[in-house]
């Protein structure tokens, strides 16, 4: 039944009733066809008539949130409404003109605001004018040979050169959010946010693939976004979808996993399927451990607002994550140095380490990405890690095992120090990093050392020695 037919008696015609709409989703029900014993006046004292004019209604939840509610102004003399005809109009009164409220967003605390456009969403815009950029492309071969040297987010020219490679359902049938439904199977849970109150709930691939795929965007009640849907582990993902090389050279746990063996289970970070509806917004962030990104647009678009981690724009964005009225605040007109680039379908882009960005989804959209920790940017991963801690991340949205990827990355300095194999890591570079194993906090287990104090003093004694 569509959201425009009475959910009660499955009319949709001009019938001169008064109809009303709730204020949770989009369901129109005739006001006379809800039970009688759900309408109260503001006092929620029950009445015995129903209301004659949209306007002397307050409010109106339906049977899809829970019991019906009907609530019904009160007049001037706190008397009940009188028993009258329901007028004769020829369309629907009252809340049908308005642009629908957010009203969950509003009972949870936040201000009123409006259910298919996300608060920042004109600051957005307007920041994106001023610093939209279209000359940071790149040809996939120029990435692989200077990819230690590239440092700000890039297009790749030729997509279909990076090796990456999108799994297929059948021969010839595109990739979907129904493929990833078929590869997953219809009960796998996922994480899904409304975007305007910021919650995650839990839903089955197919409830999402009828909310994605088979309900119309004037018709989805919520503006929803998953964004956190790792699949790395799935067979189809396992194999039919590659990672472009560039990635696939650079990834540091990749290299540790390989060359420092333990039982220590692998992160899993490199694999995850986005999909978005219309005008779902992503405020700031930085992705955990300051990890690099690859971000593949299968179909749709996306606009990104991207700044550097400079110490201006770190300092503003740990203060703004503290502050209590972080939702009311656009990070992005205290921010400098700021890239702003459209995606269209087919692009690939890259986001190196430490960017602090915001997306918006114009239009429904399906992304493949993924995210890698790399020996480039070590520095500055450790210093997105220290303000994760500043902050106060949850370790769930934290990047896995970190802790063991820099305890791997110290015992492996040691190993190929001096040989053919050298990870040529700059002396600022070591230095940071052996600050960070030195915290009393930091837990690992090495795999070549007796203990973490041999560990921190053998890699002391390195940097020691190249200073000298």
């Amino acid at each position: 039944m569509t959201k425009d037919v009475c959910s009660y008696c499955s009319s949709d015609g001009a019938d001169g009733a008064v109809w009303v709409q709730c204020e949770v989703c989009d369901q129109w029900v005739h006001v006379t066809c809800i039970p009688i014993k759900y309408l109260t006046n503001e006092m929620r004292e029950p009445l015995d008539s129903y209301p004659k004019l949209a306007r002397q209604i307050k409010r109106f939840s339906c049977s899809a949130h829970g019991s019906p509610v009907l609530e019904v102004k009160s007049t001037s003399k706190k008397r009940k409404i009188e028993p009258t005809a329901p007028a004769k109009v020829g369309k629907r009164q009252g809340l049908r003109k308005k642009k629908q409220v957010d009203y969950i967003s509003l009972n949870e605390g936040d201000d009123k605001r409006l259910k298919d456009e996300h608060p920042h969403m004109h600051a957005f815009l307007a920041c994106f004018s001023k610093w939209e950029n279209k000359t940071n492309v790149i040809e996939s071969s120029r990435l692989e040979r200077d990819f230690n040297a590239i440092t700000i987010p890039m297009k790749v020219q030729d997509p279909e050169n990076s090796g990456m490679r999108i799994p297929e359902y059948s021969e010839g049938r595109a990739f979907t959010v129904d493929t990833v439904t078929k590869f997953l199977g219809a009960d796998y849970p996922v994480d899904v946010m409304d975007v305007q109150s910021q919650q995650n709930s839990t839903w089955s691939m197919s409830q999402w693939n009828q909310y994605f795929t088979e309900t119309a965007a004037d018709a989805r009640d919520r503006i929803r976004n998953v964004i956190s849907l790792e699949v790395s582990h799935v067979d189809q993902f396992k194999t039919g979808l590659r990672r472009p090389r560039v990635v696939e050279s650079h990834d540091l746990v990749d290299l540790l996993w390989e060359e420092v063996k333990d039982d220590i289970p692998r992160p899993k970070v490199t694999k995850y399927v986005l999909m978005s509806v219309g005008n779902a917004y992503t405020d700031f962030h930085l992705d955990f451990a300051g990890t690099s990104v690859y971000y593949k647009v299968i179909f749709g678009s996306k606009k990104f607002i991207l700044f550097p981690p400079t110490p201006h724009n770190l300092k503003a964005y740990e203060s703004w994550c503290g502050n209590d009225h972080q939702n009311l605040i656009f990070l992005g007109d205290q921010l400098e140095q700021g890239v702003a680039m459209e995606l269209r379908a087919g692009d690939l882009f890259m986001i190196p380490s430490g960017f602090i960005h915001a997306v918006f989804t114009p239009q429904d959209s399906l992304v493949v990405g993924g995210n890698f920790l790399t020996l480039r940017d070590l520095a500055t991963q450790l210093v997105v890690t220290e303000i994760e801690k500043l902050t106060k991340v949850p370790k769930k949205f934290t990047f896995p095992q970190f802790e063991a990827v820099m305890g791997k990355t110290a015992e492996l300095t040691l190993q190929k120090s001096g040989t053919d194999e050298d990870l040529a890591l700059s002396i600022e570079k070591e230095e940071a990093l052996l600050e960070y194993i030195k915290t009393p906090t930091f837990k690992y287990k090495p795999v070549n050392f007796s203990t973490k104090r041999e560990l921190i003093s053998q890699f002391q004694k390195h940097i020691e020695a190249r200073s000298d």
